[in-house]
Formats: structure tokens, sequence, C-alpha cells
């Protein structure tokens, strides 16, 4: 009898996207919806960053880092540094491919 197929936990995160999911929810969640869905104010990110918005890393990390003060968004680098800033690209990249579903997320724990 052959093995019951994995079941994929589509809330475990790497540590860089944990990091990422928490930043993001401590700044970015007021203005772009939890789970990075979107709000009033600012778009959904994970529309942004997939293949039809076209955002890649470099543009999305100056976003963050330096604002779009047109669009009322802040620049973040008086709070956030590039590391930070890199985990939040996680977290968010994460979230547009689909592999981490929408809900708090959770690290591997060890063994």
């Amino acid at each position: 009898m052959s093995p019951a197929p994995a079941i994929r936990d589509s809330l475990l995160a790497t540590e860089a996207e944990y990091q990422g999911w928490k930043w993001f929810h401590v700044y970015c969640y007021r203005c772009h919806g939890v789970d990075a869905f979107g709000g009033q104010l600012a778009p959904d990110l994970r529309n942004s960053l997939s293949a039809q918005g076209g955002l890649t890393r470099d543009p999305f990390m100056v976003a963050v880092r330096d604002g779009r003060p047109t669009k009322g968004m802040p620049p973040w680098n008086v709070l956030l540094n590039e590391k930070q800033i890199e985990q939040l690209y996680a977290y968010v990249n994460a979230r547009s491919d689909g592999r981490l579903a929408p809900g708090r997320p959770h690290r591997a724990t060890e063994p």
C-alpha cells in the first residue's frame, strides 16, 4: 500500500517570511489590509507582486524604503532597516505567489 500524500502546510513560513509578517502587521496592514488584501487607502500587494502587477523586488524595496509621497505612502526607512524591508518583501511575495495562505503563519519547529 502506498503512503498517503503529504499535506502541504499552507501557513508554514520561512524565518524571513514570518518576520516580514510581523513587520507587515505592525506597519502596513492599516493601509494594505490584513494579509495584504488591500484596503480603501492602498492596493492589494498580492496583485502588485504578481506577474500581472509587475512589481519586482527592487522597485518594492525602493517604494518601501523611500515611500510614495504622491500616493500618500511614507518612507519606512526611518523605522525599518534593509533586512526588515527584505523580510517584508519575502512575506508579501509568499502571499502573492499563493504559497502562504491568509492567516497567522508559523515557523517550523526544530526537532
